[in-house]
């Protein structure tokens, strides 16, 4: 065993003797042809690291003792290495072995000792630079023994086919390339038995070959296996990690079987689609999971002609932010259910329009303040009504004004218009409230409410006469229609 190939040297100096007729009894070469071939003078290696995409990862390797009059370069843009320590030597080993038979020759001797990586030395050939030392490379070793025929007039006879290339060089066998994919297949992605998402910070998963028989579907079972998305940037785009048990395809860079990809995925028999197909086939949905938990994110599209929908479901909190402007345009009817409470902080102006009625209705108490001046208008009435009291409390002034006659309060006294009538007259009345409450949002009215109307538009049953007089007579201020 040596480190270098120079110690590989065969026992014996060839004479190089054409005369294959003469009695030859020592070894030697009776055939001897050598050239200089084209080959590339070199070589450019290209690669690419995605842990560190902007490295110009290249190596280049030249061969300066190339004697070719027309060098050519050669450029691989798939170098096969990820990292200096591998590319610089690979670079030069692959240089080495495109120019390993730029000078070559084959010979013919009867030295059953030339084996491929043994040295000899050629001796007595008439141009002297080919009596130097050479490297065999290959031999092809052929015997005649005529006495096994039954032939014993002839002798046995060797001959010992060689090719060779000089003794200081180093021998490269051809790049073998490496076997490339047949095509994509599909896979499961694994990890711990912990875990329903198992990632790395580049957003890679791992996963488990349905051809691999020997390694468990588990954190191990292969290399971290970047996943293709539809749009990506520096720190923005679109961002979907394959979980646990998810049976993705498999596609391969350049079909290196080393340089693995999810390209996408695909439901099965274990996995079903989030909808009822083919019944629900109108709609496109984004469906989530909850992490360990059996709820669920969702957008939805529904393409149903006249039921056409986008719907959203947010399994806990929604949160929306708008840096500038929000518009909205609805061609019909807005309705908001609000299970608990709902704020509203406006830092400048808020405005309000609705081309009918505004019904404001409150459980219990109804509080409107305003730190300057609280302006109320109406172009025909404003009627307050309260089943106990109302109180107006002005700190200066409080004015009642009416058909051209007012009545004032302030710090000099009450002052009248015109004189007060007591004990005439009638009060004036006002409409009352009647304001509308808001639309459920399953569009079902509550039972109460159904009775309600039910009650409303039933048929009034008709009053009895007799009943009617005999509660002119008692002074009864009631009478109870059907009954008599």
């Amino acid at each position: 065993m040596s480190d270098s190939h120079l110690n590989m040297r065969a026992p014996d100096t060839l004479i190089y003797n054409p005369d294959v007729t003469s009695a030859i009894e020592e070894n030697v070469i009776s055939k001897w042809s050598f050239g200089s071939h084209m080959r590339p003078e070199s070589i450019s290696q290209k690669d690419r690291n995605y842990h560190n995409p902007n490295y110009a990862l290249q190596h280049n390797a030249t061969d300066f003792e190339a004697e070719s009059s027309t060098p050519f370069h050669i450029f691989e843009s798939y170098g096969r290495f990820q990292k200096d320590k591998e590319g610089i030597p690979f670079t030069q080993y692959r240089l080495e072995a495109l120019r390993a038979d730029s000078k070559s020759g084959q010979a013919d001797s009867n030295c059953i000792r030339l084996m491929p990586g043994r040295i000899f030395t050629l001796t007595h050939h008439p141009i002297d630079t080919m009596n130097d030392r050479w490297q065999v490379v290959s031999s092809r070793h052929q015997g005649h023994v005529p006495a096994v025929l039954g032939d014993g007039g002839a002798g046995t006879t060797l001959n010992s086919q060689t090719q060779f290339i000089p003794g200081r060089n180093d021998w490269r066998p051809p790049y073998r390339y490496k076997p490339q994919a047949d095509g994509d297949e599909v896979a499961t992605v694994v990890g711990p038995s912990t875990e329903e998402i198992y990632v790395n910070k580049e957003g890679a998963v791992r996963v488990h070959l349905h051809w691999n028989r020997y390694d468990a579907p588990d954190d191990q079972a292969s290399c971290w296996v970047r996943v293709a998305q539809g749009w990506n940037g520096n720190g923005f785009g679109f961002l979907a990690t394959p979980r646990v048990g998810q049976e993705v395809i498999i596609s391969y860079l350049n079909g290196d079987i080393d340089r693995p990809i999810i390209t996408g995925c695909t439901y099965n028999a274990l996995n079903r689609p989030p909808l009822n197909l083919p019944a629900e086939k109108t709609r496109t949905t984004f469906r989530t999971k909850t992490h360990k938990g059996n709820g669920f994110n969702e957008l939805r599209f529904e393409d149903e002609s006249g039921s056409e929908e986008v719907f959203i479901h947010a399994q806990r909190d929604m949160n929306t932010q708008v840096l500038n402007d929000e518009t909205r345009n609805i061609g019909h009817n807005r309705t908001h259910h609000i299970k608990h409470d709902a704020h509203l902080r406006i830092d400048n102006e808020y405005r309000v329009q609705a081309g009918n009625d505004i019904s404001l209705s409150t459980g219990q108490k109804l509080h409107i303040k305003a730190d300057d001046a609280l302006l109320t208008q109406s172009g025909n009435e404003i009627h307050l009504s309260s089943g106990a009291k109302i109180v107006i409390d002005a700190g200066s002034e409080l004015t009642l004004q009416a058909a051209g006659h007012f009545l004032k309060i302030d710090a000099g006294g009450i002052t009248s218009s015109a004189g007060i009538n007591f004990g005439s007259g009638s009060p004036g009345s006002g409409s009352g409230w009647g304001g509308k409450l808001p639309d459920r949002l399953d569009k079902l009215k509550q039972a109460s409410v159904v009775q309600a109307e039910k009650a409303l538009t039933a048929p009034l049953k008709e009053i009895c006469l007799t009943c009617l007089m005999k509660a002119e007579l008692n002074g009864t201020a009631m009478v109870i229609r059907g009954q008599s």
